[in-house]
């Protein structure tokens, strides 16, 4: 860079006491309030995302696999061998899923819940649940088939802990010659768990399988099967290699797949809040563009008398150029520090807390991403810097004899 262009850009940004002084603070902090405020929701967003990735994968695996249109799972096992075969494959497990009503038979003790019949030996290499126990104990589960492990919240509405009994009611019943009567099935409470998702720690129950499969009514059939793979990135390969080796009666879902509207919506609430609050910047330039018009009017003698030494109209263009992309790098500069460190002391001090029962999640994540650093960083300086070039044009288009000839006068 000229160095002679660099130092009559930082002169200039030294501007006079009063009003233009007054301007050039208020465009700077135009620019640092619009990049924290980018970087502050894109890591609200990315950290709400990311949470409810980690929660979902904790009690879920990363790939569902069922019979098209809910026909029944019969050969599962040789299913559930096929697919461990497939490369970056690690975990598979059979499954049985059987909406039931809670209640400890009290009349006021009684909650809608999810039961899924497990392998507890396979379980830690599908999901995270037997690492999120906060009561009881993995192996005791392992070592007692009438014994369940249950989400926290639906333990505390149930008023049940280690050691008491819940009945559970599922509306799949028998027929009688009486009629058909729901199946009910009591276990004993070994373990509570919470994953810090609302969703499965409010209704889910886990129980031996052979335990569901004979309580029940499920014969020697299986819901689905879980799979669990090496790394996130291998999901969608994995999912098309199991289709293609299980055939077409068999349907693989991820964990994306299966809730998809959420990280849709997820994504476009995000894109739509970086260019809602984009515009925050643009009104900066606004600003930015207004100090440098009156800049190049109050400097209007010294543009002069540089075109009289022989500055060209590219020199004094680029003058004013640089001016703005100096005050956009100060403010965006500000702004990243001001940005990334309430993201860091909010995600540390977990500042603000939300109601799990609505958002998933007990409070508001932050998460920072170099890139969304990056993108609201270029974003602000190049919006700093186009909002300079009418001015800068104005500048350069100065007629010199004219401006001197009105001194004089």
């Amino acid at each position: 860079m000229n160095p002679l262009l660099k130092w009559l850009a930082l002169r200039n940004l030294k501007p006079k006491k009063g009003y233009l002084s007054f301007a050039f603070l208020i465009a700077v902090l135009g620019v640092v309030v619009g990049v924290a405020a980018l970087i502050v929701v894109n890591a609200v967003m990315t950290g709400f995302q990311d949470a409810i990735k980690e929660r979902l994968l904790s009690a879920n695996a990363d790939i569902i696999v069922m019979r098209r249109g809910g026909a029944p799972f019969v050969k599962y096992r040789y299913a559930e061998r096929k697919i461990s075969e497939i490369p970056h494959v690690v975990g598979t497990e059979p499954f049985i899923y059987v909406p039931v009503m809670a209640t400890t038979g009290r009349a006021d003790t009684a909650s809608s819940a999810s039961l899924r019949g497990c392998v507890p030996e396979k379980e830690p290499k599908v999901t995270s649940i037997p690492k999120h126990i906060v009561l009881g104990d993995w192996e005791l589960f392992k070592r007692n088939p009438s014994g369940v492990v249950i989400g926290r919240q639906l333990a505390d509405t149930l008023g049940v802990t280690l050691g008491d009994q819940i009945k559970l009611i599922s509306p799949i019943g028998r027929k009688t010659p009486f009629g058909v009567f729901p199946r009910t099935a009591t276990y004993t409470v070994v373990g509570i768990f919470e994953v810090g998702m609302y969703q499965f720690d409010s209704s889910l129950v886990l129980a031996h399988i052979e335990t569901v499969r004979r309580d029940f009514g499920f014969g020697d059939l299986v819901t689905g099967i879980m799979v669990k793979v090496d790394k996130l990135e291998s999901v969608k390969g994995v999912e098309k290699e199991i289709e293609k080796t299980l055939g077409k009666d068999y349907v693989a879902e991820d964990w994306i797949s299966l809730n998809k509207s959420l990280f849709s919506a997820l994504k476009l609430e995000k894109l739509a809040m970086f260019l809602i609050l984009t515009l925050i910047v643009i009104v900066a330039s606004f600003n930015i563009s207004s100090l440098l018009m009156m800049n190049v009017n109050n400097r209007a003698r010294e543009i002069a008398i540089l075109k009289t030494v022989g500055a060209l109209n590219g020199f004094i263009l680029k003058v004013f150029v640089l001016q703005g992309f100096f005050i956009g790098l100060i403010g965006t500069a500000i702004g990243e520090v001001l940005g990334i460190g309430i993201s860091i002391f909010g995600e540390k001090y977990k500042l603000i807390p939300l109601p799990p029962d609505v958002y998933y999640i007990d409070h508001l994540p932050f998460k920072l991403h170099l890139t969304d650093c990056l993108v609201a960083a270029a974003a602000a300086i190049l919006i700093s810097t186009v909002a300079t070039i009418y001015p800068a044009l104005r500048a350069a288009k100065t007629d010199p004899v004219k401006v001197l000839r009105m001194g004089e006068d």
